[in-house]
């Protein structure tokens, strides 16, 4: 599927919970060494995750989509009253039903309308593909596409759960432990040019690795999930190879021409595959996984937000995520 863009991202905000937790802290609570043989200092050594930050045990992913909203609204110049569609993106919801979006609406005061879209850690990214579509039709003039993961609550359920030394459960679900909590959001505006803004994206899924990553209730209730972190990396990897040379095409870009490179992060073995898909240098992509880990649908507007592009800056965007989901496309700030 390709999408010519409508829109432009006018506001960009992100909300970070205070407390950090080291990788090294979370390996030595489960004796990962003695009972798995991984040294505790591996997610550092080898994934890169030093750290990410825990909300605390209160926290909604509402909340951290509201303070994100608030502030990608303020950075856009509008207020609530001004945004016309809210959608909200995070894998994990305030309740199955109504949608979050609905919560943040109420949150932040605004009126638009509602809807979730979900989409694992590509989420974010299809819904702002979904704002971008009812911009184009004029239906809409400004929308927010917002998302929170607040992973910590599944991470410490999956450390009371690994209670046997079996080391295959451990290893397929090791790839859990990376993640972390962040609210993040961005406002879409309508564009005024066409050599702006949101310019060319493109998706392709591979049904056929849902479980390569996974992440679901049990007949009792049980909540389980994996993330064989190599099988699904080397597949995204594959999909972005195949999918380059028509990004560029469509985009009429070269590799020389990005001025920067976000990209969702999963660690830096995956970061470093994906510049090298790209033919764009490490320098040129903002590093988001060291100190917050994978933050699933809040990566790329870290990352962004990191960035702070200037006017005219063309950025890369690509990622994935377990379905298995895989997207690629260009901005022209």
């Amino acid at each position: 599927m390709i999408i010519n863009g409508k829109s432009k991202i006018s506001g960009i905000g992100v909300a970070l919970p205070p407390q950090i937790v080291t990788s090294q802290s979370l390996m030595e609570e489960i004796h990962s060494e003695s009972r798995f043989g991984v040294p505790a200092n591996w997610m550092d050594t080898r994934v890169g995750i030093e750290e990410r930050r825990f909300a605390s045990e209160k926290t909604m992913p509402s909340d951290l989509a509201a303070e994100a909203s608030m502030s990608a609204i303020e950075n856009a110049g509008l207020t609530s009253r001004d945004i016309s569609l809210i959608i909200f993106c995070g894998i994990e919801r305030d309740y199955a039903e109504p949608g979050t979006a609905h919560v943040v609406q109420h949150k932040i005061g605004s009126n638009g309308a509602c809807m979730d879209v979900s989409n694992a850690c590509q989420g974010l990214i299809s819904g702002i593909a979904v704002a971008d579509a009812m911009i184009g039709t004029g239906a809409v003039d400004n929308a927010l596409v917002c998302s929170a993961e607040v992973a910590s609550k599944g991470i410490k359920r999956m450390i009371k759960q690994i209670n046997v030394n079996d080391s295959s459960y451990f290893r397929d679900r090791l790839g859990c432990l990376t993640t972390g909590d962040a609210g993040s959001a961005i406002v879409l505006s309508r564009k005024n040019s066409p050599v702006t803004g949101i310019q060319t994206m493109l998706f392709d899924s591979k049904g056929e690795y849902v479980k390569y990553c996974y992440y679901r209730y049990e007949e009792d209730g049980y909540i389980d999930g994996q993330m064989l972190m190599k099988g699904i990396c080397d597949k995204v990897e594959e999909v972005h190879q195949e999918l380059i040379s028509n990004c560029y095409h469509y985009l009429d870009w070269k590799p020389e021409d990005v001025s920067h490179f976000a990209c969702h992060q999963v660690g830096k073995k995956s970061v470093t595959g994906l510049c090298k898909i790209a033919e764009v240098p490490i320098e040129k992509t903002p590093i988001t996984y060291k100190n917050y880990g994978n933050t699933a649908t809040c990566s790329i507007p870290i990352a962004l937000k990191i960035v702070n592009p200037n006017p005219g800056d063309k950025i890369l965007l690509m990622g994935g995520g377990s379905g298995l989901t895989s997207f690629q496309g260009g901005i022209v700030w």
